[in-house]
C-alpha cells in the first residue's frame, strides 16, 4: 500500500511539470508566436577531437517539427533576435557580460515557382533552393562595449541556413552534402551552426498528459529499467520521437568566455565558473501595412527565455508564465518564494501523499534555479557519448546538468525528478525519490559526437513517430 502510494506521488510529480524538462509548448502567449518559442538551451564542454578546450552553446526553436511538412518548411523569423547570454562576473548574478546574436535574412529567388525547394538538392548552394535563408552574427562584449559583424566564414561564404532533409531522393547523403557543409568557422576562431536537427530532447510526454497513464515500469525505475537502455515500445515511448527544432548552436574557445581570457584549470579560481542562456527578443512596435509585408521599429525587448530545462514548467505558476518569459535572470529573485517552496511538493507530495521531501525553504532548488541560469565548471572536461552517464552527476558524471552545463543526452526529466524530490539533499537520498523516472533513457537516434552535436534531422520521406524510444528510431541522414 505503501508503495503504491509513493507511486502515484511521483505520478503526481510528473504530471504537475508540465511538458516537464523543455519549453516546447510554454506560456499562453508563446503557443502565438512559434518562431520565438525557444525550447531547449545547452552548454557544454566540447569532447570533439581538436576542440576539447572549446565550449559550446545551442538553443533549439520551434518544436514539434514534422518532417514532412512542406512545401514552405519550418524556417527562424526575420524578426526575431536570437540570443545566447553569458555571464562570467559578478558571482553569476543574471546580467550578461557578452551576447552572441543571430539575425536571420530571407532571400526568395525571382523565379521560384510554389515550393522552397526543388528538384535534388545536392549542396548548400544549390540552385534549387528557392528560399535562401542566411544570417549576420554579432558578438558584443558588454564590459567594454565593443561588437563584432561576422557576415561570412573564414572562406567568404555566406553564413547560411542548411535546408530541410526531405528524404533520400530529394537530399541524398543530407548530412554529408548539407549539415556538415552548414557549419561555418569565423574568423575569430568561432563555428557556428543553423538548421533543423532533430530535437534531442526525450520524455514519455503521452503517458503523462493521459491522466497519468504511465506505462510500466515507470514512475518508479529500478534495475535494467533505471540503468539500462529502459523499456522497448510500447512500455515506454518518446513523445518527441520523430520531430525536428530549428538548432542554433556556437563553438567558443574557452578563453573567449572567461572574464580574464584565461583557460581555467583549478575549480576554486573564480574564472573556471561561468553560466549562460538562451532569449529571443522582438521590435517594440509592428506595423502591418497590408498588403505590404509588416515593418518594426523601436528597441529590442524579451519575448522567451531559458536557462535551466525545468524551471518555467516545473515552478512558475501558469498565470505568470509569460510574465517570466519577459523577465530578465537578474530579477529571478522575485520568483525565490515559489522556487523555494515548490507548491506540488509542499501540499501534493508532502501534504497529500506523505512523501518524505525536504523543508521549505528549498536551498538545494534555489541555488540552481535563483538566478535562472545554466552554470558550467569550465574545469570539468566533456566526456564522449558512449562514455556519459544520462543522470550526469547522479550518475557520477559531473559533466553533466546541472554541474557541468547540459548536455543533449542529459536525462534532465530523471535528474529533475529526483532533484525536486530532494536526493541532493542530505537524507533524502533514498527509494523512491531516487527511483524517479519515466521510462524514457534515451533520444530515439544516436546523437553526435562532433559538432553541432544534435543528430541530423529527421527526413520527411520517413522518421521515428511513436516507435522510436531509448535509441531505438529511425536513423537520420540518411
Amino acid at each position: 500500500m505503501r508503495v503504491n502510494a509513493f507511486r502515484v506521488a511521483a505520478s503526481v510529480l510528473l504530471v504537475a511539470t508540465g511538458a516537464f524538462a523543455a519549453s516546447h509548448r510554454n506560456g499562453p502567449l508563446l503557443l502565438e508566436d512559434q518562431t520565438a518559442n525557444l525550447n531547449d538551451f545547452y552548454i557544454f564542454r566540447s569532447w570533439e577531437q581538436g576542440h576539447t578546450n572549446s565550449v559550446v552553446m545551442s538553443m533549439s526553436v520551434q518544436g514539434f517539427q514534422n518532417p514532412d511538412n512542406g512545401p514552405s518548411y519550418y524556417k527562424f523569423s526575420n524578426s526575431v533576435l536570437y540570443r545566447f547570454n553569458v555571464n562570467n562576473s559578478r558571482g553569476l548574478d543574471g546580467n550578461p557580460d557578452m551576447v552572441v546574436d543571430f539575425v536571420f535574412v530571407d532571400t526568395i529567388a525571382p523565379n521560384a515557382p510554389f515550393v522552397s525547394y526543388l528538384g535534388q538538392i545536392t549542396s548548400i548552394d544549390d540552385p534549387g533552393i528557392f528560399l535562401k535563408e542566411t544570417y549576420v552574427v554579432v558578438i558584443r562584449n558588454l564590459a567594454n562595449n565593443t561588437a563584432e559583424f561576422f557576415f561570412n566564414d573564414v572562406n567568404g561564404h555566406v553564413l547560411s541556413v542548411a535546408p530541410p532533409n526531405t528524404g533520400p531522393k530529394g537530399t541524398p547523403n543530407y548530412e554529408q552534402n548539407l549539415g556538415q557543409p552548414s557549419i561555418f568557422t569565423l574568423s575569430n576562431g568561432m563555428r557556428v551552426f543553423a538548421g533543423p536537427r532533430d530535437d534531442a530532447f526525450y520524455f514519455d510526454s503521452g503517458a503523462t498528459f493521459d491522466y497519468l497513464n504511465f506505462r510500466a515500469p515507470a514512475p518508479v525505475l529500478s534495475g535494467a529499467a533505471d540503468q539500462g537502455q529502459g523499456a522497448a515500445y510500447p512500455n515506454a515511448v518518446d513523445g518527441f520521437a520523430g520531430y525536428n527544432i530549428s538548432l542554433i548552436a556556437v563553438e567558443a574557445p574557452i578563453n573567449m568566455l572567461t572574464a580574464n581570457g584565461s583557460v581555467p584549470t583549478a575549480t576554486t579560481d573564480p574564472n573556471a565558473h561561468i553560466a549562460g542562456w538562451a532569449s529571443t527578443l522582438r521590435q517594440q512596435v509592428t506595423v502591418r501595412q497590408s498588403p505590404n509585408d509588416p515593418v518594426q521599429f523601436g528597441d529590442y525587448v524579451g519575448v522567451d527565455r531559458v536557462g535551466n530545462p525545468l524551471t518555467v514548467e516545473l515552478l512558475i505558476p501558469l498565470g505568470m508564465k509569460d510574465y517570466w518569459n519577459r523577465s530578465t535572470p537578474a530579477n529571478d529573485a522575485q520568483f525565490a518564494p515559489l522556487i523555494g517552496d515548490p507548491f506540488f511538493v509542499d501540499a501534493v507530495l508532502k501534504g497529500v501523499y506523505g512523501l518524505n521531501v525536504p523543508l521549505a525553504p528549498r536551498n538545494d532548488l534555489l541555488s540552481v534555479f535563483v538566478p535562472d541560469i545554466t552554470r558550467i565548471d569550465l574545469t570539468i572536461p566533456g566526456i564522449p557519448n558512449a562514455q556519459q552517464s544520462r543522470l550526469g552527476p547522479l550518475g557520477g558524471d559531473n559533466a553533466g546538468w546541472p554541474v557541468g552545463g547540459r548536455r543533449p543526452g542529459d536525462d534532465v526529466v530523471d535528474i529533475g525528478l529526483r532533484a525536486a524530490a530532494g536526493v541532493l539533499v542530505p537524507g533524502f537520498n533514498v527509494a523512491p525519490n531516487n527511483e524517479l523516472g519515466d521510462g524514457v533513457n534515451s533520444n530515439d537516434v544516436p546523437l553526435l559526437d562532433r559538432f553541432p552535436f544534435h543528430a541530423p534531422p529527421h527526413a520527411g520521406y520517413l522518421h521515428s513517430q511513436a516507435n522510436g524510444t531509448n535509441g531505438r528510431g529511425t536513423p537520420t541522414g540518411q
